[in-house]
């Protein structure tokens, strides 16, 4: 399902186009705005896939528009409405899916949107056969033939966790006890123990998924190879972390997009805390240096996007601030530094009661040299 929202000044117009989308089941309309910079947070705040955007607007026009859609996530595909054919090279400069003119007509959006599932590469087939997966970032969670598993007790459950966060390795028993029930007497704890594991083969069973859930010498592991596991990707992928490529970037970039959340974010598991540091960490270095590899490539909303998932996590980290205001400065959006710049200055003195680091403000005034600000302002 792709989450779509639709950006044009005339309320006529939005309503037409949301009318005409709701014949294709794989488009879910998410929002319609008049305004460009409502449109804007919500792309900031909520997932946004596709954006139908008019050219032609009083505020912003629609190439600058798209220009700062691909700043706040250069994922999202954009699909330009207009009345104009004068800007076709412009739309497909930027890479756009497609140019529709106005009015919309069913046949002219069929092929749109045929073209924007090729470029997903999504099939029928696709649609109904989906893998049984684990999601691990944020919530933990299983589904099997795409329903999500319903778990009889919460230490089955916690059991299936631990059993994943050992990386398909064996695990003896007696570690697993000292760790899911360690105020246990050591008989009931092996009680507590047998009752999981026969939940969790008796949900795996039903669920189709084969014996997965391996016993040998005391010892118990999780079969993850025919299960799609984030972790499990996430893992393969982080030792290339170390140095950006242009081999590796993709993969890279897949790795990113794995981590949802923090690792078991939303599970109250105490024996997680030390690997969820871990990750986060090599979260957050492997995003600044992505920024750094695109900014360096000169692709600067990209650089901006991976910037930005670092100020989520880390609000007040000046040397990413920094970097955010660099970038800026390297695309000569001067408005959107001082934008920017004067939103620091309001945000450290209002949560922290501090100023900007010296190296911060010598760039303000440095540009205030340079050019005439108060035109940007």
């Amino acid at each position: 399902m792709y989450r779509t929202i639709l950006i044009d000044d005339e309320k006529f117009a939005l309503k037409a186009l949301k009318h005409l989308l709701k014949k294709y089941e794989d488009i879910e309309v998410v929002g319609t705005y008049t305004d460009v910079d409502e449109a804007f947070e919500k792309m900031r705040i909520s997932k946004v896939d596709i954006v139908f955007l008019d050219i032609e607007m009083p505020k912003m026009k629609g190439i600058h528009a798209a220009d700062k859609i691909s700043s706040i996530d250069p994922s999202i595909d954009i699909i330009f409405v207009t009345a104009y054919n004068d800007y076709a090279v412009d739309a497909f400069e930027i890479n756009a899916i497609d140019y529709v003119m106005k009015p919309v007509l069913k046949r002219r959006l069929d092929k749109t949107i045929e073209r924007l599932r090729n470029k997903h590469h999504i099939t029928d087939k696709d649609k109904e056969s989906k893998p049984n997966k684990i999601l691990c970032f944020r919530n933990f969670e299983l589904f099997i033939n795409n329903k999500i598993i319903k778990w009889r007790t919460s230490k089955s459950k916690e059991l299936t966790a631990f059993l994943i966060y050992n990386k398909g390795e064996f695990v003896h028993r007696d570690k697993v006890i000292e760790t899911l029930w360690p105020d246990k007497e050591y008989t009931q704890s092996i009680k507590l123990l047998h009752t999981s594991i026969y939940y969790i083969r008796k949900i795996l069973k039903e669920a189709g998924t084969g014996d997965i859930l391996i016993y040998s010498n005391e010892m118990y592991k999780l079969n993850t190879e025919e299960l799609c596991c984030d972790i499990c990707e996430f893992y393969k992928i982080e030792d290339m972390s170390d140095k950006i490529t242009k081999h590796n970037i993709e993969s890279l970039e897949k790795m990113i997009s794995l981590y949802r959340g923090e690792y078991f974010e939303e599970n109250d598991y105490s024996w997680v805390v030390h690997e969820r540091e871990r990750l986060s960490h090599i979260y957050m270095n492997t995003l600044k240096k992505m920024a750094d590899y695109y900014n360096k490539q000169g692709k600067y909303n990209k650089s901006l996007f991976y910037l930005r998932k670092i100020t989520e996590k880390d609000p007040y980290n000046e040397e990413i601030h920094e970097m955010v205001l660099d970038t800026y400065l390297l695309k000569k959006d001067f408005k959107s530094f001082l934008e920017y710049y004067n939103q620091l200055v309001s945000d450290f003195k209002k949560e922290l009661d501090i100023e900007l680091n010296n190296s911060i403000q010598k760039k303000y005034y440095k540009l205030n040299k340079s050019i005439k600000i108060d035109k940007y302002l």
